[in-house]
């Protein structure tokens, strides 16, 4: 139910259908109400269409990026998240998204030597489309271009993060696996997904990918000129708020509080 009423809310948190309801009233209500709403649409279009306000707002929510050096070295296996491929229904490869930078960056740690074994975590994550998992759709295009190999498995039955957590844990139970990982996913994404596996009783090393702050210095045009694409950029970010909002109601992050706690009763004690 949660998985269902996530997807269906999600259209509700774009800052351009705020804008576009507030126009609409601005034409059907009352004259004295009209100019009123008008302003407040044209407020919104400027401020979440303007880069420099994102780019602040995003880098404070975001896991700051890191060199591989800081990583901790006993970490030998890394764990990327899905939420990057959709099925192209013409020809049956993979449509890759921004998120695939998750697979980019793990594939270097893997082939680099970093790390030893990766594990792609992800499943069918919509709720209409008839899809191919995810996770399975990677492992043809991986063994289509020659890179699939016993290093990398496949968690393809996953639908959300805390599901990620929950079937990337079932896997590494039965296969008798070290749960010190290096956890890959975008770095908006890695604030929630963390906690996901530390609830799992996962050791995690992030490693984040694709940051919406940018990995460049702003440039004049960011602070005045109106993006469309800053526009979709918030919806993203919004998305991930309310997500983590409802994670930690709905209890997801419940073992890793616990753990928060016994650790800082210990250091009271001692």
């Amino acid at each position: 139910m949660f998985f269902i009423l996530s997807r269906l809310l999600s259209v509700f948190l774009s800052p351009l259908i705020w804008i576009i309801i507030l126009l609409f009233l601005s034409i059907v209500y009352k004259k004295k109400l009209r100019r009123s709403l008008f302003t407040l649409a044209m407020a919104l279009l400027l401020i979440f269409s303007n880069g420099a306000i994102f780019h602040f707002v995003a880098s404070l929510w975001e896991t700051p990026q890191k060199s591989v050096t800081s990583l901790d070295a006993s970490c030998r296996t890394v764990v990327v998240l899905g939420g990057m491929a959709s099925e192209n229904r013409s020809n049956g490869l993979p449509r890759f998204m921004q998120s695939s930078d998750r697979l980019w960056q793990a594939l270097w740690l893997l082939q680099t030597g970093v790390a030893d074994t990766m594990v792609i975590s992800g499943g069918k994550g919509t709720l209409f489309d008839k899809q191919r998992s995810e996770g399975l759709l990677l492992v043809d295009y991986l063994e289509d271009i020659k890179v699939m190999d016993e290093r990398i498995l496949v968690e393809a039955k996953s639908r959300n993060t805390y599901e990620n957590a929950v079937k990337t844990s079932e896997l590494f139970t039965r296969r008798g696996m070290s749960k010190k990982i290096i956890l890959v996913t975008s770095a908006f994404h890695m604030p929630r997904a963390a906690r996901c596996f530390k609830s799992q009783g996962f050791q995690v090393e992030t490693y984040p990918a694709d940051p919406l702050s940018g990995v460049r210095p702003l440039q004049w045009n960011d602070y005045v000129i109106p993006s469309a694409g800053t526009l979709e950029s918030w919806e993203i970010l919004f998305r991930e708020w309310v997500g983590f909002v409802m994670y930690r109601i709905n209890g997801y992050f419940k073992e890793q509080n616990q753990h928060d706690q016994n650790g800082l009763a210990q250091k009271e004690h001692v």
